[in-house]
């Protein structure tokens, strides 16, 4: 098989595999880019709603004993989220991501399974016990206080108007814009309302929601009532404009 064939299986049948060449560890930079070529790969000529929602690392046991901590996959799981906001997807259902040792596997290279998966019924886990996966479920505004700690994939800044520089980094939660006291991002400006607008989390994206104010929303110079926020996007709220930004 020639090198352009070889990489090309590599690429559409065995993507997220890698061997490193000077080192017998794995790095959590090679998963983290394996990631990003899976979901390019996987929403390649498909709906925009249509990425798998699981995603399993499988690896060689000492590369699994590294990274089955539960911060590595709390780290993994955010990865994937922002990659879904920077390609410009939608992703149903509550994401999992999993790590799996393989004995067989060699040490330093892993393999990136994907696929979309409905919730299973509570107490009916078919997980092996050498698989730790790492599931969270939606943010809503009927959630109870006692919430798991959240992990944070994007940022507003405001970049124009009189309180330029504040600054909000927000994951799952829904968020509140406005003039009131009570609002997750306080604006002064006396243009926008007490409660101008909100950012819920649908299908794993920011969704920014214009509260019938008094002065409208616009983003990217555009009036919106609602609309799927993409990196870098300008959100003009009366005098005040702020960036939207993956992290």
């Amino acid at each position: 098989m020639g090198i352009g064939k070889w990489e090309s299986f590599l690429e559409n049948h065995i993507e997220g595999f890698f061997n490193k060449r000077f080192s017998s560890s794995l790095e959590m930079a090679e998963l983290i880019k394996g990631i990003e070529k899976e979901v390019a790969r996987q929403g390649r000529g498909k709906p925009k709603h249509g990425l798998p929602n699981h995603y399993e690392f499988i690896m060689a046991p000492d590369d699994y004993q590294h990274f089955c901590a539960q911060r590595v996959l709390d780290e993994l799981y955010t990865a994937v989220e922002k990659q879904v906001i920077l390609q410009d997807y939608l992703m149903e259902g509550n994401l999992k991501v999993a790590c799996r040792a393989e004995a067989e596997r060699t040490q330093g290279t892993f393999s990136l399974r994907s696929w979309y998966e409905e919730e299973k019924p509570a107490g009916n886990s078919d997980e092996s016990v050498h698989t730790i996966v790492l599931e969270r479920p939606s943010f809503s505004s009927s959630t109870p206080l006692n919430l798991p700690r959240e992990y944070k994939t994007a940022s507003l800044r405001v970049t124009e108007g009189p309180d330029l520089d504040a600054y909000l980094e927000f994951g799952e939660k829904q968020i509140y814009i406005g003039r009131r006291d009570k609002n997750e991002f306080i604006l002064t400006d006396s243009r926008a309302s007490r409660l101008h607008a909100w950012i819920s989390y649908e299908s794993h994206r920011h969704v920014l929601h214009d509260a019938q104010s008094t002065n409208g929303t616009f983003v990217n110079d555009r009036r919106m009532e609602s609309c799927c926020l993409q990196d870098g996007d300008a959100i003009r709220i009366g005098s005040t404009v702020l960036r939207y930004e993956v992290i």
